[in-house]
């Protein structure tokens, strides 16, 4: 992924780290608890938002299979422009 190869070194291996917890999570039921994780609820679809710092993990769960599908990791700045966008 382009945006994660961009990131600095010490923000590369932050969302690493934090993906990581995120998937031992996901085998879990039940909502992941944490005031950095938010569910976006949308015309069309339903994702989460996951707050790392500067920047934002946008990312959706497939139950069935347990899968973590990254749809994008975006700068704060440049969040709304990226929910527009979808």
């Amino acid at each position: 992924m382009r945006q994660f190869k961009k990131l600095a070194d010490a923000d590369r291996e932050r969302i690493r780290g934090a993906l990581q917890r995120l998937a031992r999570d996901v085998t879990h039921p039940g909502r992941i608890s944490g005031k950095s994780v938010k569910t976006i609820r949308g015309a069309d679809d339903t994702f989460h938002r996951m707050r790392l710092g500067d920047h934002r993990v946008m990312y959706d769960v497939i139950d069935a299979d347990h899968v973590i599908v990254v749809l994008g990791i975006v700068d704060r700045a440049d969040l709304e422009r990226w929910l527009r966008s979808r």
